[in-house]
C-alpha cells in the first residue's frame, strides 16, 4: 500500500494477519450481479393529509407524551442494579449525565433508514450487491486498522446516501469508499489518506473521483454525520450485563453481521445491541438470558429481545454457508477470541 499512517491505538481483533499482502482484487462481482427493473414509486399528497388540524396534531403529541410518561413509570419500578455507582470518581465514565446521554441518543436514533429503501429507490443494484460491498468493506477497515465505530459509521452513511439519491451499480463502491473515507475523518485520530482507497480500489476510481463524490455525500446528508450505531448502545449493556472479554467480543461479532443484511435496518440501534446480548449470553451459557438489570438500562423487556434475537440467531446460521466470509474470518482470529467458531445454540 502506498505510505499511510495508520491508526495504532486500536482494540484487539483489528490488525492485519502478518504476512499477508495488502492489496485486494476490487469488486468486480458488484457490478455482475443482475436485477431486473422496478417501477419508479412517485410520492403522492394525499388531500386528505393536508386538513389535518391543529388541535389534530396537538392530541397526538399529548398522546405520545402520555405514552412516554407510563413507560419512565414503568421502568423506575424495576428492580435493577446502579452500574454507574462506583464510578462518580472516574471523569470518563461521566457517571452524572451518562443515563441523559443514552437518552438522548434513544430519541436521535428514531431517524433511521427504511429498510426497504433498494426496492423503493434504487432501480439499479440490489441488496446482495450492497452485501458484497459491506463485505469488502470490513476487510478493508480491517486492513487499514480502523476504529470499530468507523466501520458502523461508514455503513450507515452508505445507506442515508442511497435512501436519499438513486445511482447506478457502478457508482456502487465509490459511494462505499467514500463513505468510509467520510467516516474515518470524522472518528480516527490518523485517518487513511485519500490516495489510500484509490488504491484500495486498484484505481477503479480517481481521486478527483472520490473528492467529488464526499461532497456530494455531505451535501446531501447536510454534514448531518453524527448518528448512534449498536456499538454505542452494546458498551452501556454490556456493562448492564457484567459481560467479560468472551462475551462482549461475541456481541462485536452479532453486531457487525447484522451490518451484512439490509433487512435489519427495521431494527434500531440499541435493539440489536439488547439482542446480541442476549443471543451472546446464550452462546456463553450465560443464564439468565435477560436480567432485570438489562431490562431497565436497554427499557426492552425479554419477549422484544428475543423476537429480535431469534433473527439474529438464524443469520448467524447462515452465515456458515455464507460466500460472505470477511466478518466470520475476521472473528475466527485469535486476537478476537475465535468467537466465530462458538458452537450454534437455540433459543
Amino acid at each position: 500500500m502506498s505510505n499511510t499512517t495508520t491508526h495504532n491505538n486500536v482494540e484487539p481483533g483489528h490488525n492485519d494477519e502478518p504476512g499477508k499482502s495488502r492489496s485486494r482484487d476490487p469488486l468486480s462481482n458488484i457490478t455482475n450481479a443482475k436485477k431486473s427493473d422496478v417501477n419508479k414509486k412517485t410520492d403522492k399528497k394525499d388531500p386528505a393529509a393536508a386538513t389535518t388540524t391543529d388541535k389534530d396534531t396537538k392530541n397526538l403529541k399529548n398522546k405520545k407524551r402520555k405514552s412516554e410518561t407510563k413507560n419512565d413509570k414503568e421502568l423506575s419500578t424495576i428492580s435493577h442494579e446502579d452500574i454507574d455507582l462506583n464510578d462518580f470518581d472516574d471523569p470518563q465514565s461521566v457517571a452524572e449525565y451518562v443515563n441523559e446521554i443514552y437518552e438522548y441518543l434513544m430519541i436521535k436514533e428514531k431517524d433511521r433508514v427504511e429498510p426497504d429503501y433498494i426496492n423503493k429507490i434504487q432501480s439499479d443494484i440490489t441488496e446482495k450487491m450492497r452485501a458484497i460491498l459491506v463485505d469488502w468493506l470490513v476487510e478493508v477497515h480491517r486492513m487499514f486498522k480502523l476504529l470499530p465505530e468507523t466501520l458502523f459509521l461508514g455503513v450507515a452513511i452508505i445507506d442515508r446516501y442511497l435512501s436519499l439519491k438513486h445511482i447506478s451499480r457502478d457508482m456502487l463502491q465509490l459511494v462505499g469508499i467514500t463513505s468510509m473515507l467520510i467516516a474515518s475523518k470524522y472518528e480516527e485520530i490518523y485517518a487513511p489518506e485519500c490516495n489510500d482507497f484509490v488504491y484500495i480500489s486498484d484505481g477503479a476510481y480517481t481521486k478527483h473521483q472520490i473528492l467529488q463524490m464526499e461532497q456530494t455525500i455531505l451535501n446531501t446528508l447536510n454534514f448531518n454525520i453524527t448518528h448512534p450505531s449498536a456499538l454505542h448502545f452494546l458498551r452501556r449493556y454490556s456493562k448492564a450485563s457484567g459481560s467479560d472479554y468472551t462475551l462482549h467480543t461475541v456481541c462485536k461479532y452479532l453486531i457487525e453481521l447484522v451490518l451484512i443484511d439490509v433487512k435489519f435496518l427495521k431494527y434500531s440501534p440499541s435493539l440489536l445491541a439488547s439482542a446480541s446480548v442476549y443471543l451472546g449470553r446464550a452462546m456463553t451459557s450465560k443464564s439468565p438470558l435477560w436480567t432485570s438489570t438489562l431490562h431497565y438500562y436497554s427499557t426492552y423487556g425479554e419477549s422484544v429481545v428475543r423476537d429480535c434475537a431469534l433473527e439474529m440467531n438464524e443469520l448467524l446460521r447462515k452465515s456458515h454457508s455464507s460466500s460472505l466470509k470477511a466478518i466470520r474470518k475476521k472473528y475466527s482470529l485469535p486476537k478476537c477470541g475465535q468467537v466465530a467458531e462458538l458452537p450454534l445454540v437455540d433459543l
